[in-house]
């Protein structure tokens, strides 16, 4: 694997079939070691998905989130919103990660810097992109890792069954749903935007998926994620075993309905902004990063 500058990695990505964006400076996307919001899914096993990660506020989870590097996670754009439509301060959020369990969680990470996408406004649904700067550098071990990031110019993935994860509830109805401690996946297909759009508007919804975002999800309902799983990964993993986020949970009507899969910010998009932010800051820090491409 060699080192290229952020350039020159965006270009050869394009001449390659299974390319990822690594951002971390150990191998992403990969299990190290497993133990033998999601409707219709199951508890993950521990150290499955070992960069998601969870968003606190006042002592509770509230938003799901993905560790792409030793110091900055990613997230969606209105996890980082208050009820009045404000960006939070860092010192009102922390999160938890390495935990598939986050109710044995023994401390939560401190966060110096939010950054939402210079585009996205909290009372508006696209560019639902925010980034996470945790004040400590992150340790790895088995049970905390980097996830990989996909190409700019990626596919749109249509038809590749992918899978969500996070900590949200069970059922639309949060009456009946609950909020599970344990780190629940479920897989979903990736729907062309199109084909989205013909569906949410069968339905009588006014919904339109743009081309920063995409849905995941089946056509008659059952899985799909739901409140509080916002801000997770929508994940695919390559032939060689590399977990690549290319969704964060954004937005839908209701939770695991037919015909009205999840919503997701298509991460291939924001890509560049991504590692031009990381970079920019790491940079004022006095810091070397180097970008790998897989």
């Amino acid at each position: 694997m060699c080192r290229f500058d952020v350039l020159l990695l965006i270009v050869l990505c394009v001449d390659f079939g299974m390319c990822y964006v690594n951002l971390a400076d150990v191998e992403c996307g990969l299990v190290m070691g497993r133990s033998a919001k999601i409707v219709g899914g199951s508890d993950s096993l521990p150290a499955e998905f070992p960069w998601a990660a969870s968003i606190w506020r006042q002592g509770t989870h509230q938003c799901g989130a993905t560790v792409i590097n030793d110091r900055w996670l990613l997230t969606a754009g209105h996890c980082i919103c208050s009820v009045f439509d404000e960006i939070y301060k860092s010192k009102q959020l922390s999160v938890v990660v390495g935990y598939t369990d986050i109710s044995t969680s023994e401390q939560n990470e401190k966060l110096s810097k939010i950054i939402p996408h210079p585009e996205y406004r909290c009372t508006k649904k696209t560019n639902d992109v925010a980034l996470l700067k945790t004040v400590r550098q992150l340790q790895w071990t088995n049970v905390l890792r980097p996830a990989c990031l996909p190409q700019p110019l990626a596919s749109d993935y249509s038809g590749e069954l992918a899978t969500v994860a996070g900590w949200g509830f069970t059922n639309e109805d949060r009456g009946i749903g609950t909020r599970p401690n344990v780190l629940q996946k479920t897989d979903v297909v990736v729907v062309e935007n199109k084909e989205c759009n013909s569906w949410y508007e069968s339905k009588g919804s006014k919904v339109r998926i743009v081309s920063t975002q995409m849905c995941a999800g089946h056509e008659d309902g059952g899985r799909d994620s739901c409140w509080a799983d916002s801000g997770g990964p929508l994940m695919v993993k390559g032939d060689k075993g590399h977990s690549t986020v290319i969704g964060v949970v954004s937005t839908g009507s209701g939770c695991a309905r037919a015909k009205m899969p999840g919503i997701y910010t298509r991460v291939s998009k924001y890509t560049e902004w991504i590692v031009s932010s990381v970079n920019e800051d790491s940079t004022r820090s006095g810091l070397n990063w180097f970008f790998r491409s897989g």
